[in-house]
C-alpha cells in the first residue's frame, strides 16, 4: 500500500517531534542525560496524544548506540530502525486488550530471564493495560517490583484509575496533557503546508475544536475532510463535514431557551438535521453558556458579538442550564436515538428553569410522600450495628433534597444524635447529594425493610409448600401416613 494516513506518516519519532508534552519530555530527557533510569514507566492520558509515541521514542533513546548529545534518539542505528520498522527482537509491544488473561501475562513473563540479544535493555511496552485481569496483575507484580537489570516495563492507559495500586506504586508515573486547539492549529498549519494542502484559518480552528486535545483525532478529522474539500479547505465546507453548527444557529438556540419558546428550539433542531452530530450541539451550546458565564464575571465584552446579547442573562440562570447540559451528556453513550436525547434536553431546560416553574409549577402528587425504592436502597447502604437494625423498621421518602425518616415511636425516642448523624451520612454518601433530613413517626409499614423481609420470607414458604405438593414422591409418602387424633385430659392424661 503505497497511501499512509496522516496519523501514521506524521507520528514522531524524536523526541522534539512530540507536540503539547514539553513537560514529559523534558523530564524524560533529563532521566537519560543523568542515567537516573527507572525501571517501570506508567503513561497516562486520553487518546491519541501520544502515550505510545514518547514509550517508543523513549525505547528507541535507552538502546541507540548513537545517541546525540540532547538525549534523542539518533534513528539511524541497527535498533532504532528495527523499533522504527516493528521488527525488534529487545522490545516487544503488547496490546493488553487481546492478550489481557493470565495464561498470555505467564507467557510473557517467561521471556524476562532471557538478556537482551543486541540491546542494552529488554523492553516490555503494555498498551491499554488497564485492560488485563486482576490475575494478570498479581503475576506481575513481583517482577515488577524487583526486575532483572536488563529489563524495563513501558505501560501505557487512558483509565489509569482502573490499574491496581500496588501496580502504579512501583512505576514512574508520566502524566500526558490534552493538546491546546492552538498547539494543534499549528501543527495542523505545519502539516498542511509540507503536504501541499490549501486552507483557511477558520477551517483549522474547526478540526482542532472537533478534536477535543488529541492530535491524533485532529489528523483523522483532516484525512476525511481533505477528501471532501479535494485538498482546498474551506469554512463552510468543513463545518458541513463535521456537522458543526453556524455560531448565530446556537446563539438562536440559546435566545429560544431563555425565551422559553419551544416551537423555535424545536424548529431550529429539526432543521439541524435528525442524523447529525447532536452531541456536538449540545456541546457547543454549552461552551457558548460558557463563554457567556465567564464573560459575566470578568465584567468585559466579549470578541465574540453574539455573546454580548446574552450578557445581561441571569449567571444562576446559565448556571442551571449548563448543569442541565452537563447532566445529559452521559445519556448519550447509551446508544438511543440522540436526536431525541437533545430534543427531551432542550425541553427539560425550558421546563425546569425557575422562572417556567414559577408561572406554571409542575404539579407533583403528595410532594411530601415521594417515594424512593427504600428496601432495596437500605442494603446497600454503609451503615452498622445498631443505626442499622434501628432502621430496618422505618420508612423513608425523598422529594429533592429533603428526605423524611420516619420511624415508630418506641425507636424514635431512644434514638440519639450519633446514630442520626450515621444514618445521614450513608444517605448522603449513596445518593451523591446535600440532603436535609427530618424525622417523624408517621411509618408507613409497608414501606420498610423489615416488612420487606417477612413478605420474602413468607412468599419463600409458599414456594416450598408448592413444590413440595407438586412433588409426588412427596405426595406418595404422605399418602401412606396415617395420623391419628389425640386428646388431652386436664390431667394431660390419654
Amino acid at each position: 500500500m503505497s497511501y499512509l494516513v496522516l496519523a501514521r506518516k506524521w507520528r514522531p519519532i524524536r523526541f522534539s517531534e512530540v507536540v503539547g508534552q514539553e513537560h514529559a519530555v523534558s523530564a524524560l530527557k533529563n532521566s537519560i542525560s543523568s542515567k537516573n533510569i527507572h525501571h517501570a514507566y506508567l503513561f497516562t492520558g486520553t487518546r491519541g496524544i501520544g502515550k505510545t509515541s514518547i514509550a517508543r521514542i523513549l525505547a528507541k533513546a535507552l538502546n541507540c548506540s548513537k545517541l546525540t548529545d540532547n538525549s534523542e534518539p539518533c534513528n539511524n542505528c541497527e535498533s532504532c530502525n528495527s523499533i522504527n520498522d516493528g521488527a525488534a527482537i529487545d522490545f516487544i509491544e503488547i496490546d493488553a486488550a487481546s492478550r489481557r488473561g493470565i495464561e498470555d501475562t505467564k507467557n510473557l513473563l517467561e521471556t524476562i530471564s532471557y538478556l537482551p540479544s543486541s540491546s542494552n535493555y529488554k523492553i516490555y511496552l503494555i498498551d491499554e493495560v488497564h485492560m488485563l485481569t486482576p490475575e494478570s496483575f498479581n503475576a506481575l507484580l513481583k517482577n515488577l517490583e524487583e526486575p532483572p537489570p536488563h529489563v524495563i516495563f513501558m505501560f501505557a492507559t487512558t483509565e489509569y484509575k482502573k490499574i491496581l495500586p500496588t501496580i502504579i506504586s512501583r512505576c514512574l508515573q508520566v502524566n500526558l496533557n490534552p493538546v491546546s486547539k492552538k498547539t494543534i492549529e499549528n501543527k495542523l498549519a505545519e502539516i498542511f503546508s509540507k503536504e501541499k494542502i490549501k486552507y483557511d484559518e477558520n477551517s483549522l480552528g474547526l478540526i482542532s475544536e472537533a478534536a477535543y486535545g488529541s492530535i491524533r483525532d485532529a489528523l483523522s478529522i483532516s484525512e476525511k475532510v481533505i477528501s471532501f474539500c479535494n485538498r482546498n479547505l474551506k469554512e463552510k465546507e468543513v463545518r458541513e463535514v463535521l456537522g458543526i453548527p453556524e455560531p448565530e444557529v446556537i446563539a438562536r438556540l440559546l435566545k429560544s431557551i431563555l425565551d422559553e419558546d419551544v416551537k423555535e428550539a424545536i424548529s431550529i433542531l429539526e432543521n439541524y438535521g435528525e442524523y447529525e452530530d447532536h452531541e456536538f450541539l449540545l456541546k457547543s451550546l454549552m461552551d457558548l453558556i460558557q463563554d457567556i458565564a465567564i464573560s459575566q464575571f470578568e465584567k468585559k465584552s466579549s470578541k465574540k458579538s453574539n455573546h454580548n446579547n446574552f450578557l445581561n442573562t441571569d449567571p444562576s440562570k446559565l448556571q442551571f442550564l449548563f448543569q442541565l447540559g452537563l447532566t445529559n451528556l452521559k445519556y448519550f453513550s447509551f446508544g438511543y436515538d440522540s436526536f431525541s436525547i437533545l430534543k427531551m434536553t432542550l425541553l427539560k431546560m425550558i421546563a425546569f428553569s425557575p422562572e417556567s416553574q414559577k408561572k406554571n409549577p409542575l404539579i407533583i402528587k403528595d410532594q411530601e410522600n415521594f417515594e424512593i425504592d427504600w428496601p432495596k436502597i437500605f442494603k446497600d447502604l454503609n451503615l452498622n450495628g445498631m443505626s442499622k437494625n434501628l432502621l430496618k423498621q422505618a420508612s423513608v421518602v425523598l422529594y429533592e433534597n429533603k428526605l423524611k425518616i420516619s420511624l415508630p415511636k418506641n425507636i424514635l425516642v431512644i434514638l440519639n444524635d450519633d446514630q442520626k448523624n450515621d444514618i445521614e451520612k450513608s444517605f448522603k454518601d449513596f445518593l451523591k447529594k446535600d440532603l436535609i433530613c427530618t424525622y417523624d413517626d408517621d411509618v408507613n409499614i409497608n414501606q420498610t425493610p423489615e416488612n420487606e423481609e417477612k413478605n420474602k420470607d413468607k412468599g419463600f414458604k409458599k414456594n416450598i409448600k408448592k413444590i413440595m405438593e407438586k412433588d409426588k414422591n412427596y405426595n406418595e409418602i404422605v399418602s401412606t401416613l396415617k395420623v391419628k387424633s389425640v386428646k388431652f385430659n386436664k390431667k394431660n392424661e390419654t
